[in-house]
């Protein structure tokens, strides 16, 4: 899967401490179950995944097969 973002936005996730390999599986779990939400004025998607003990979300596009990233967040949080 090859990746794509601007440098801002890779600050931005190193600063997060999210990882290459983080957002490949939060977007390989969205692109394959289906579970992504779709904005269509911005032709971008949300993908969420829990990894360990952390729900990661990434906001992609996808521009002649490759996975733009725009953004990309995650927390930690239990129900009980």
């Amino acid at each position: 899967m090859e990746l794509q973002k601007s440098a801002e936005v890779a600050a931005l996730l190193e600063s997060k401490s999210i990882r290459d390999e983080d957002l490949i599986e939060v977007i390989h779990h969205g692109e394959t179950t289906g579970e992504k939400f779709y904005h269509p004025e911005g032709n971008r998607y949300i993908a969420k995944k829990r990894l360990s003990e952390a729900t990661y979300y990434v906001v992609y596009s996808i521009e002649e097969g490759r996975y733009v990233i725009h953004s990309a967040y995650w927390h930690k949080s239990e129900l009980r």
